[in-house]
């Protein structure tokens, strides 16, 4: 098995460098510049280049990744890629160890298998991207993985950790709460306290403030805009709902005719009802924690593909449950069949850029990502899940 990783590795490094210096390094860019900014103890949340994505990520990932600023973009950019990529097969593997029990031996190539090929989509865009949801979608599984290990030290660091590079991280808290894990829960907000800090031994206490002021703000004003919530890249739930039935909506698939307010009121609320339904119905943990990593990319007010990495323990679950049961459960196979069609057939590679765009606007992930919260609250509801 660790033979065929080598020619992947070599494979999509070559790939991933003919493609990004074409296209300036995409999302790296942003972080390698800011990285830069942050060595300088700089504004890291202002935008002299416009051209360049707004840097939306805590004071603390900047100084985990300032180090990178120390080396040319091309080097740096590769430095990334191979943690992206370890990251990667990380993830596979505790996504196995937290889903499977110990004896799943025979089968568990197949379910690595599919598991890649249902979330190839967006691992692929994640490395030629030089983004950081791998990495942040392994911090959020060895959180899981040290938890049920019972290690609450261990679980908090890697819980906070994912919490500092997206807020979104934070749907575990409530749940974990609800769940009487007080102790895990203290632990995190004491590691998320120490990573707010740790930045200041090197910009000072009052530029660590300065940062914090802006962090939040700055992500609220580049994120909560109209424009990147009718964006049709962005595959957020709350886009769905403002595209399809909104009169402010910009695209043909309008159905209703909902003011802007109403419509982010109508998401919102939905939101909060599924949050509840992951809390309040008794079900195994594995199910609850693939809800609630699908949550964190419905439910991003700028969820683009890449955040669509987050189904993977999902699909881990489903399908080692339909393998379990020998595949009997015809609604759920269908369902996790036309999520992977949707999710992974609408890509430009496939149907081509006008038809990706038309797919994107269709919000097509968004819809892949429900079917299978469907299939995982058919699993939650029923008494099948014990096989989970």
């Amino acid at each position: 098995m660790f033979l065929i990783f080598i020619p992947m590795f070599f494979g999509l490094l070559s790939s991933y460098l003919h493609k990004a210096q074409k296209r300036n390094y995409c999302d790296f860019r942003v972080y390698y510049i800011t990285a830069q900014r942050f060595l300088d103890k700089a504004d890291i949340y202002s935008r002299p280049d416009m051209a360049i994505t707004p840097y939306k990520y805590s004071p603390f990932f900047t100084f985990i990744i300032s180090f990178l600023a120390l080396f040319p973009i091309r080097e740096a950019a590769i430095i990334f890629f191979i943690f992206n990529f370890f990251s990667m097969l990380f993830i596979f593997y505790f996504g196995r160890r937290i889903v499977a029990d110990e004896k799943f031996s025979f089968s568990k190539n197949i379910l690595f298998f599919l598991a890649a090929l249902f979330t190839m989509r967006f691992l692929l865009q994640v490395l030629n991207q030089g983004q950081v949801t791998i990495i942040m979608c392994l911090a959020v599984l060895l959180g899981i993985y040290f938890m049920k290990a019972k290690k609450e030290i261990l679980s908090a660091i890697f819980f906070a950790f994912s919490i500092m590079i997206k807020y979104t991280s934070f749907v575990f808290v409530p749940y974990l709460l609800f769940k009487k894990k007080f102790k895990l829960v203290f632990f995190i907000f004491l590691f998320i306290f120490l990573y707010l800090i740790i930045p200041s031994f090197y910009v000072g206490l009052d530029k660590q403030i300065y940062y914090l002021k802006k962090w939040l703000p700055f992500i609220s004003q580049t994120s909560l805009d109209k424009g990147s919530l009718y964006d049709f890249k962005n595959q957020s739930f709350i886009s769905l709902i403002l595209r399809y039935f909104t009169n402010q909506s910009p695209y043909k698939v309008k159905i209703l005719n909902f003011t802007f307010r109403e419509g982010l009121a109508i998401s919102i609320i939905i939101g909060i009802l599924i949050y509840i339904l992951i809390i309040l119905r008794p079900s195994h943990q594995n199910i609850d924690f693939s809800l609630l990593m699908i949550f964190m990319a419905l439910f991003n007010p700028n969820s683009w593909i890449t955040n669509y990495t987050f189904l993977i323990l999902g699909y881990i679950t489903v399908i080692y449950w339909l393998i379990k049961n020998n595949f009997s459960d015809k609604f759920i196979l269908i369902l996790t069949f036309l999520s992977f069609i949707l999710g992974n057939w609408t890509s430009q590679t496939i149907v081509g850029n006008r038809l990706e765009n038309l797919f994107e606007e269709l919000s097509s992930v968004t819809i892949a990502g429900l079917l299978l919260v469907v299939c995982l609250f058919k699993l939650k509801f029923s008494f099948k899940n014990k096989n989970v």
